[in-house]
């Protein structure tokens, strides 16, 4: 029975508050915040039934109104309809840090669609591709457009722009407000499924795994993926037998299925982990492939192949479409998807890599299969990607090519000399390596080589990008950029252990590491998930030159536990369908006090680290930029350093997309 009198947290949440006439409440107790829990004084307990965005008739909504003009919305408005009678509300101090406070649900989302707002939204719609753009620019035009799908867009697009909107300030501030309004629209009402609802769940999911929030990013996807399951998306509509195909009819066709496939897409990429599985399967997705852009744009029906190649024929008068590079992309996410339940398991430690029957060898046969199956121009070499970027489709296309570098790197990195799984002391691994010594040690060397020519190809993809100016990055999604933080890392290796076979290889991957820093750095801005990439790569560094020797300064049971890291993909970063309490949030970076999460490894022996010199030779030390954009400033002498090191690598071998910062 609810009791008379609520805490303020409650009445706030317009939750049942449980007590016996003191705090805390059992909702308090429950959810830690038994120190906070308090009654409101007498009197005063209308303040706490105000809706959470402040009255219009209080002085701090008044101290806070936008310059904005707010307009009538043409959607029903979501706030509570404010109570003349309510005594004011005092102001509330505000940290300097706080994001302005800002009437949304009192602004028309159209106003801020600007030119310069969908031109940035059209450069990244290819990771969102279920847009008919000619139908949605009309009803941008219009004005007709859904305002939760308007407030998604205005989350991905405004952190693109030059200058953010006042007063926030910054784009990244905006785009948060803009992405929560956006979600307080949609949980109005996500009981009723449709079209536009999905498309804006994606988009939200994209936006909240670029700004690091890897478990709101995985409940959401799943929630889109419920309704298209509901919808029936995933199976082909009836298709008119007895008459053609119109326009309008195919454009609508097409648009259910990529609605589909983003989300069969996204699913795929942000697999991985324990925890993580895969939602939609290849085999639940009995609609044919995206057809290429032309056909869709111009509204010209087509029939396209499914994901395993089978074309339906429900209308032989249909003639047959090309694949385009979405169609491409989404075999190679499929591929991915197994790649990492491959990652995730024990298979991993159980196998002979080379041996044909191997599980690695089907996944590297499967990812050499797609990329012979590419027509000519979807070949990667740097004149296409200068040739696609002339027809605005160059990040789509690095976006293509990007989903197969990490498949590739993610196989490869498992069997790493030094630190790789074969240097494990599991029982079944030491058998293994014991019975073939000669075979691994030749593996060791093929696997580093093709591991380096991935990520170099990834880092001088990088540096071709950068010829591109600055509004072809402002058009990169966060995969990019992870594709390209997996590159780095994988330099910093090679960087840090050179080759016997090629030592001149050495200078090179120093370069490519500056570079990919630089990029990363200059990334944040727009996604701030890039800043633990960054701040993870300076800490690797410092963790590296202290593995160099075997009795140098890092003990046994530290290595092994490093290589444990690298063996368990997934198990070091907490799940997102894992409980709080089962977590262990300890490493806060260098900069801007950003957080990763990462559960725990077995406790190391303790070692005792010194002074710095004591660590790092002169000839060891990483230069640093001269933009200071690589600083290695460590107090080596700290307590806590010791479980820096061992949770240095961690983030980043033993990371898969999505993993980062969950809150």
């Amino acid at each position: 029975m609810r009791n008379p009198v609520a805490c303020v947290s409650c009445r706030s949440a317009k939750q049942k508050c449980i007590h016996n006439d003191k705090p805390p409440c059992e909702r308090c107790k429950a959810t830690s915040r038994a120190d906070s829990c308090q009654f409101p004084p007498p009197g005063t307990s209308s303040i706490h039934r105000q809706p959470k965005r402040p009255r219009c008739d209080s002085p701090q909504a008044s101290s806070s109104t936008p310059p904005l003009n707010p307009s009538p919305s043409r959607r029903a408005d979501t706030s509570i309809p404010a109570n003349p009678s309510a005594p004011p509300v005092p102001p509330l101090p505000t940290a300097v840090s706080s994001p302005p406070v800002v009437q949304l649900a009192k602004l028309d989302p159209f106003d801020l669609l600007t030119d310069e707002v969908k031109n940035s939204y059209l450069r990244c719609s290819y990771k969102w591709c279920f847009h008919h753009i000619p139908t949605l620019l009309l009803r941008i035009h219009d004005r007709t457009l859904e305002s939760w799908v308007v407030w998604a867009m205005l989350a991905l697009a405004i952190r693109f722009v030059k200058e953010a909107p006042k007063p926030y300030n910054s784009q990244t501030e905006a785009s948060n407000a803009f992405a929560a309004h956006a979600r307080q629209i949609l949980q109005s009402d996500l009981e009723t499924p449709s079209i536009s609802r999905v498309q804006a769940l994606l988009m939200l999911t994209g936006h909240d795994w670029g700004a690091g929030n890897g478990r709101r990013a995985w409940i959401y996807l799943g929630m889109a993926i419920r309704m298209v399951q509901i919808m029936g998306l995933c199976q082909e509509p009836p298709y008119p037998k007895d008459r053609p195909m119109s326009r309008e009819e195919f454009i609508e066709m097409e648009e259910r299925r990529r609605t589909a496939w983003t989300c069969f897409l996204m699913d795929s990429l942000l697999s991985g982990g324990k925890g993580r599985k895969r939602s939609l399967d290849a085999s639940d997705m009995s609609i044919q492939l995206p057809c290429e852009k032309d056909h869709f744009v111009f509204g010209e029906p087509v029939r396209c192949e499914n994901l395993d190649g089978d074309l339906q024929m429900p209308l032989p008068s249909l003639p047959v479409g090309e694949l385009g590079i979405i169609a491409y992309s989404l075999r190679a996410a499929n591929i991915w998807g197994l790649v990492a339940r491959w990652a995730c398991s024990n298979t991993v430690n159980s196998e002979l890599p080379w041996a044909p029957p191997s599980e690695f060898q089907r996944l590297v046969y499967a990812l050499n299969s797609w990329k012979n199956s590419l027509p000519q121009r979807l070949q990667y070499d740097v004149f296409s990607l200068r040739a696609h970027n002339a027809v605005d489709q160059g990040q789509a296309f690095c976006y293509m090519h990007s989903i197969h570098f990490m498949s590739s790197m993610f196989l490869h990195r498992a069997y790493l000399p030094v630190l790789g799984p074969q240097n494990d002391q599991s029982e079944e691994m030491t058998k293994l390596y014991e019975d073939h010594p000669d075979a691994w040690k030749h593996w060791q060397k093929l696997s580093r080589t093709e591991l380096v020519r991935e990520a170099t190809m990834v880092c001088e993809m990088l540096e071709e990008m950068r010829t591109f100016g600055v509004f072809f990055l402002r058009g990169l999604v966060p995969w990019i950029g992870f594709t390209i933080y997996t590159a780095v890392g994988v330099m910093l290796y090679s960087y840090n252990f050179p080759s016997d076979d090629h030592p001149s290889d050495t200078q090179k991957a120093l370069n490519l590491v500056i570079q990919g820093c630089i990029f990363l750095k200059e990334m944040k801005g727009q996604w701030p998930m890039a800043q633990h990439w960054f701040e993870t790569i300076k800490r690797m560094q410092a963790f590296y030159r202290t593995v160099h020797d075997e009795n140098g300064p890092v003990s046994p049971d530290e290595r092994r536990a490093l290589r444990s890291a690298l063996v368990d993909y997934g198990a070091l970063q907490p799940s997102p369908v894992q409980k709080q309490d089962e977590q262990t949030p300890v490493v806060e970076t260098t900069q801007d006090a950003t957080v990763s999460n990462l559960a725990p490894i077995s406790p190391p022996t303790t070692t005792s680290f010194g002074s710095a010199g004591s660590l790092v030779s002169p000839e060891q030390t990483f230069p640093i930029s001269s933009d200071n954009s690589f600083d290695l400033d460590f107090d080596f002498a700290n307590a806590e350093f010791d479980n820096m090191m061992i949770n240095a690598t961690q983030g980043f071998w033993a990371s898969f997309p999505g993993e980062v910062g969950y809150n």
